[in-house]
């Protein structure tokens, strides 16, 4: 099983992401393959142009919702929800063949 410090890291990472994006909306086609391998954005809504974004991290063994509010001075990336679904792929067969 990974420790709580390993998904604290994968989190930040993840995070840095978004604060160094250039489109934190990641608008248009393959805007995220500047992202590391294991994550992607995609948005909550695709009517919804300038709303909530999902980042999936840890190759969609997690995920964030955040939103994001332009601003001249200090603009914000608000993380509204954060799951990670830890643990390791089971090494023997889920059942008989």
């Amino acid at each position: 099983m990974t420790d709580g410090g390993h998904v604290r890291e994968i989190v930040r990472a993840a995070r840095a992401e978004l604060v160094t994006a250039k489109d934190p909306y990641f608008r248009g086609i393959e805007t995220d393959a500047c992202l590391p391998n294991g994550m992607t954005v995609t948005p909550v809504r695709s009517s919804d142009p300038k709303g909530p974004r999902v980042l999936f991290f840890d190759y969609e063994n997690g995920w964030l919702k955040y939103t994001f509010v332009p601003r001249l001075e200090d603009p914000q990336i608000i993380v509204e929800e954060l799951f990670w679904m830890g643990g390791e792929a089971p090494t023997e067969p889920l059942a008989e063949p």
